[in-house]
């Protein structure tokens, strides 16, 4: 009886061996392929392997290009390409990363996914390296034939300069190099070099001529920080005039939620419908369209409830079923907490990550996160056979995106289940999952279910500050609902990192006792939730990390053995690994906690007392109730 299946592959000669080999360590079965010596023909060798058989090849040339060029694999399997084929021509990792680039861009617009995936390793690199192949970068940022890979490459030369203004001032009078480098602007890391430059960007969103250049300053005036409020209100315009609508809704998008005005809702919607009703119904699954839907469905949030009905019900009428979830930045959560479908109807889930860390999106049976979100604390990162990570493989998990790095985006398309049902979506990446997650609410008639249901479509954010509720501290300890700060506890997921009694896990600082190490000062210990930055001490200490080869990562040293450094890079045990000092370049301790900000923003002044006075219990919620 054949236990494992065991394929081994012999590149780099005229041919390849897979061997199945059964318990007794005897071949059973042996297949052979041709791995040709032409460059040409081993590519479409090695083309006809699945991306988890590309990985577990031996490592040859033809292999390396492979690995760099091939869709949906790991970034560090292109790192680990860039490496060999700098050691195999005696180059460097920057110029074999530039030299793939060159050949992506030849290939067209598939290979604009791998030429994103990339643009990261380019940008990470340092903008001293970046100088040294300042001209290279220029020529790709001049005459690559894709927009894309010219715009990585301007985000690289002004990485290289630190600063926007040399690469203005090449460009000002070239309209199309112009045009590139305000598309840059979202591929630039640091937001200094992004701020500056709003001067010279806000100005163009002004002028009609050339259009490219002012389409162009639009989608770019949302990637400039700080400046929030005044670019709605200038794409807003847009939208009401009718000029350039379908790029400045798709930059409206990109506004944190927070910083859209309620007095402009109305208005926006009021112009967005009639545009909408004269959309044919063939094209309404077009990518304008959905969003342009998508937009006028986020901007009902903010209007009194009475209208926010009857607009959702005229959008209804004239849209498909399309919806599209963002995660919301340095607060783990999505911005959707409730999505209503009609049973056995197409639907279609597009996950944008505005987020600084990977996430997906993942449907399952209901009730289902509680028993499959445990599972993923302790799945190793391997793929599954569609490449997804982090997925268990269980009949409860029905669908389910790859890992979506920042900036990126994936569609989820399927048929809505036949049977009606409150279902979820969830991201399982380890840590994550009491916190993002869902309702797919699968119904029979969606508008008497939304006119019976009150919960929103997104969830109700206060900014929190401490002084807010000091005054209502006094109520800590009468009349608390202990477990309902225990469902709190479990649903901010503070157990995946705090122990509390006899529950949660050491990754953070033991809670058991916070209150008397605060001098049972509540207001103390409610500072430290809002400001986790305010005390960090040297145990919790978060580093990042830049290793030999190319790769970086953050997380807490939680043991140091002579040259050896075991790092937990999050609160799962399958997030922590070893790294040999030698290894490492660079170790810089990070100014901000690892707790995430806005933790409380979720809750009302009422649930934030009841988790207190649940933390205050010592997490012996059922003893400290019968004492009051």
């Amino acid at each position: 009886m054949l236990l494992r299946f065991k394929r081994v592959f012999v590149l780099g000669l005229l041919t390849t061996s897979v061997l199945v080999a059964s318990v007794d360590g005897q071949e059973t079965e042996k297949k052979t392929f041709f791995l040709p010596k032409s460059p040409v023909a081993a590519a479409y060798v090695l083309g006809r392997l699945s991306n988890k058989e590309l990985a577990e090849a031996p490592r040859s040339e033809f292999v390396f290009v492979a690995m760099l060029q091939r869709k949906g694999l790991e970034r560090r399997y292109r790192v680990e390409a860039v490496e060999g084929l700098a050691k195999i021509h005696s180059t460097d990792p920057l110029t074999e990363l530039l030299g793939g680039i060159v050949e992506l861009d030849k290939k067209g617009e598939a290979s604009e996914s791998v030429l994103r995936d990339l643009s990261t390793i380019l940008l990470q690199s340092k903008p001293e390296g970046l100088s040294v192949k300042r001209d290279l970068l220029l020529k790709l940022a001049n005459e690559s034939q894709l927009g894309t890979t010219r715009q990585i490459a301007c985000a690289a030369v002004v990485t290289a300069d630190g600063s926007g203004e040399r690469r203005w001032k090449e460009v000002d009078s070239n309209p199309s190099q112009l045009a590139d480098l305000l598309l840059s602007l979202s591929f630039i890391r640091d937001p200094n070099i992004r701020g500056a430059l709003h001067p010279k960007v806000e100005p163009l969103i002004h002028k009609a001529d050339p259009a490219e250049v002012r389409r162009a300053a639009i989608s770019a005036l949302p990637a400039i920080p700080g400046h929030d409020a005044e670019s709605f209100a200038a794409l807003a315009a847009f939208v009401k005039s009718g000029t350039e609508r379908e790029t400045a809704i798709a930059g409206l998008q990109k506004i944190p939620r927070k910083s859209w005005p309620v007095e402009q809702a109305e208005s926006l919607i009021e112009s967005l419908v009639p545009y909408l009703q004269g959309v044919p119904v063939e094209k309404r699954t077009e990518v304008d369209a959905v969003n342009a839907f998508q937009f006028a469905n986020d901007l009902t949030a903010l209007l009194p409830p009475e209208k926010a009905g009857a607009v959702s019900k005229t959008l209804r009428a004239l849209g498909v079923s399309v919806f599209v979830i963002r995660t919301i930045p340095e607060r783990m959560l999505y911005d959707k907490n409730l999505i209503v479908v009609e049973a056995g109807k197409p639907v279609s889930l597009i996950l944008i990550n505005d987020d600084a860390m990977p996430h997906n999106l993942v449907v399952t049976a209901p009730g289902a996160v509680a028993e499959i979100g445990p599972i993923t604390e302790t799945m190793p990162p391997d793929p599954d056979s569609s490449g997804r990570l982090y997925i268990p493989a269980s009949p409860k998990v029905l669908h389910g995106t790859k890992l979506v790095e920042p900036g990126q985006q994936a569609r989820l398309s399927f048929i809505a289940p036949k049977e009606p049902g409150d279902y979820q979506y969830v991201c399982t990446f380890p840590g994550h999952w009491r916190l993002m997650v869902g309702k797919l609410a699968v119904v029979e008639d969606v508008e008497a279910y939304l006119a019976t249901h009150a919960a929103a479509t997104q969830p109700k954010i206060t900014e929190w500050k401490t002084d807010d509720l000091v005054p209502q501290l006094s109520k800590l300890d009468s009349g608390r609902n202990l477990q309902q700060g225990r469902e709190n506890f479990t649903r901010l997921a503070c157990a995946s990192c705090h122990k509390l009694g006899a529950e949660g896990a050491s990754y953070g600082p033991e809670l058991t006792d916070v209150f008397s190490r605060y001098q049972n000062n509540p207001a103390e210990v409610l500072r430290q939730i809002i400001e986790p930055s305010l005390i960090v001490s040297n145990r919790y200490r978060g580093f990042d990390f830049e290793l030999q080869n190319g790769d970086e990562l953050s997380g807490m040293v939680v043991k140091e053995d002579g040259d050896v450094l075991t790092v937990q890079t999050g609160p799962a045990a399958s997030l922590v690994q070893t790294l040999k000092k030698s290894a490492v370049t660079t170790q810089k301790p990070q100014k901000s906690s690892l707790m995430p900000v806005g933790l409380l923003n979720t809750l009302s002044a009422e649930e934030i007392l009841d988790l207190l006075a649940f933390v205050k219990s010592g997490g012996n919620a059922a003893a400290h109730q019968h004492a009051h």
